[in-house]
């Protein structure tokens, strides 16, 4: 498939770029500094800023899924709370901006303009109402969303425009994130019990959005939740 990557710079977008790749899928990677992309085969890069509706429009053109990886240059991986990233998070919350509520309704008004059908959404686990969660996760879920109200009333606009669109859309909500190997052992589900206290690769969540783009019908229209 012809994939476009907006966000492809952040700690999530290099990996889905990445994890693409490995998988034979050409890519389009957007990012307000393309620059900083390495060259590849079956990459292009496309410069675009999410907040500039023109921009991503162009940037999505001739393509037949989007992936969305952008958010807060700030905040905490997938916007969940973790002991080691309690200053970003706190500085994130106090300005979150409007990168992922405007953001994606740019995003998703480029895809319905330009006929791209799918949309995966990273969102983060955060976005819970904590049904699917034990007890003890729905309390580090209270936590969380106390520390990063604003940055999550930001993002839950964003979900809600995906939601309320006409896309083939999927949400994705990881639980925190860090930079250590793939291993491709974790669980993505709709509603999927997960831990808040285990973190995941920023490389496993990617396989996981590039999953939910190529080779996932059942959760077309779904949040997915994806851990440890």
């Amino acid at each position: 498939m012809r994939i476009a990557v907006i966000g492809a710079t952040g700690a999530t977008g290099r990996k889905v770029v990445e994890r693409a790749l490995e998988l034979g899928h050409e890519v389009v990677a957007v990012a307000r500094r393309p620059e900083r992309i390495n060259p590849a085969e079956r990459l292009s890069t496309r410069q675009a800023d999410v907040l500039d509706a023109t921009s991503i429009g162009k940037a999505i053109t001739d393509t037949e899924v989007v992936i969305s990886c952008i958010g807060p240059t700030k905040a905490s991986p997938a916007g969940t709370f973790m002991a080691k990233s309690i200053p970003n998070a706190i500085a994130a919350n106090f300005s979150p901006g409007t990168v992922m509520s405007e953001g994606t309704q740019n995003i998703v008004e480029a895809c319905e303009r330009n006929g791209v059908q799918r949309l995966v959404m990273q969102s983060g686990i955060g976005l819970s109402d904590g049904r699917e969660l034990t007890i003890g996760n729905r309390c580090l879920l209270g936590i969380n969303r106390h520390i990063l109200s604003k940055a999550i009333k930001d993002k839950g606009i964003a979900e809600h425009t995906v939601q309320q669109s006409n896309l083939n859309w999927i949400i994705v909500r990881p639980t925190g994130m860090t930079d250590t190997d793939a291993t491709l052992s974790y669980i993505a589900a709709p509603g999927a019990r997960i831990s808040m206290t285990r973190t995941l690769s920023f490389a496993d969540c990617a396989d996981c959005l590039v999953r939910a783009a190529t080779s996932e019908p059942d959760w077309d229209r779904t949040i997915v939740n994806v851990g440890r």
